[in-house]
């Protein structure tokens, strides 16, 4: 989804989200589920970045979590039509998270003028949190 480039002062706080995950949820889902779950969930791109065990699923409790983050922001949840696979999350060549919307999360965002996403993620052995903030100019 392409944004204005516009400095963050210039744009005002359309919404807020956060989220955490208990690591070993997201593990459990992965190992009783297997690709159904991850498939369902995650973009083929989310996967290979998250590689194999065990910084896999540290890296997608973070990326669930700020999924979710992401729906809370945009103040609809995962409503009629959205997927979790709208919501993509893309690191940099630096490894700077970033969020890129498809689908109909994208249509929903551009209907807002959403013109900005800012995320933040993190986790520890046990736990992924996440925050994103959403702007429009």
């Amino acid at each position: 989804m392409p944004f204005i480039d516009k400095p963050m002062h210039q744009q005002k706080i359309h919404g807020i989200g956060i989220d955490i995950v208990e690591v070993a949820r997201i593990q459990e889902a992965s190992r009783r589920w297997g690709a159904r779950f991850e498939q369902r969930v995650y973009t083929h791109q989310e996967l290979t970045y998250c590689g194999d065990a065990p910084s896999r699923y540290w890296r997608l409790a973070a990326r669930f979590a700020a999924k979710e983050a992401t729906l809370k922001a945009l103040g609809t949840g995962l409503t009629t039509g959205m997927c979790w696979q709208d919501v993509e999350i893309q690191a940099t060549k630096v490894g700077k998270p970033e969020i890129v919307l498809h689908g109909e999360v994208q249509r929903y965002a551009h209907e807002h003028n959403i013109s900005g996403i800012y995320v933040s993620m993190s986790h520890t052995n046990a736990y992924a949190v996440a925050q994103v903030t959403l702007c429009s100019v």
